[in-house]
């Protein structure tokens, strides 16, 4: 099997749900038909008022382990043409994960700080022999959805929405649970620490403590990886996320 990468923007409109939640429906969708879901990430672009976009300005890819051919994934591109909403603009994008090049990745990091035309998003597929598909509207999709296929692939920007186990966590956990689903904790201030230490590793005997998901855990990507910042509560007596929900996110 090789991994492939889908990225999904603009596929919703202000009253539908949201572009992650039709990314979780694709990866069912696709496990259903032999694909293994590893994992959604979303991907925060520039917001800016000369961007059109219906939130947050973000999309999602979803990474999936597939034993056929790119083009049998054919599929993923009429569903997401099936299911956007009325009114969007969406953009499909499709990559083998080990063969997104350097301008890719380079054209996800400019999306966060840029703002770029689909045409240069076709052009910089195109060049890269990536498939990217404007499935109606103005075509826009195809900027989040080239970027979010670079940022995953890059694997330092973007915030897991999904993984197999992810949302079946409780409001607690144990450190053992979180492993098991693929999930790295990384420590913010160790027991008895005068000052933050993000990374540091706390000791064994504190892995059998309890960590509190706040019914919202959604780590990090880093390094490739799903790594979830966590700090000690004495308050709680318990591991609790540093990154907290904020507004309605993209799921």
């Amino acid at each position: 099997m090789a991994t492939f990468l889908i990225g999904l923007d603009d596929t919703d409109n202000d009253t539908s749900p949201g572009t992650g939640q039709l990314a979780r429906r694709l990866a069912a969708e696709a496990t259903r038909r032999g694909a293994i879901h590893r994992g959604i990430t979303r991907h925060q672009f520039l917001v800016d008022d000369r961007i059109p976009y219906t939130s947050h300005n973000s999309g999602a890819c979803l990474a999936i382990d597939w034993a056929g051919s790119e083009a049998q994934l054919d599929f993923a591109i009429d569903l997401i043409d099936q299911w956007s909403a009325v009114g969007s603009d969406p953009g499909v994008c499709i990559a083998r994960a080990d063969s997104v090049p350097r301008e890719v990745v380079d054209w996800g990091w400019r999306a966060t700080r840029e703002v770029l035309e689909p045409q240069e998003a076709m052009t910089t597929a195109n060049a890269a022999g990536i498939c990217l598909r404007a499935l109606g509207g103005t075509g826009q999709g195809i900027i989040g959805a080239l970027g979010s296929v670079g940022l995953r692939a890059g694997g330092n920007e973007g915030r897991f929405l999904d993984l197999p186990g992810l949302r079946e966590l409780g409001e607690r956990t144990r450190l053992e649970e979180l492993e098991r689903i693929g999930i790295d904790v990384q420590y913010e201030t160790p027991l008895g620490a005068g000052a933050n230490a993000i990374g540091r590793l706390a000791p064994a005997d504190q892995q059998t403590r309890i960590y509190l998901t706040m019914n919202w855990i959604r780590p990090r990507l880093v390094g490739g990886r799903a790594v979830w910042p966590v700090r000690w509560s004495s308050e709680h007596d318990a591991w609790i996320p540093l990154d907290q929900k904020r507004s309605r996110p993209l799921e």
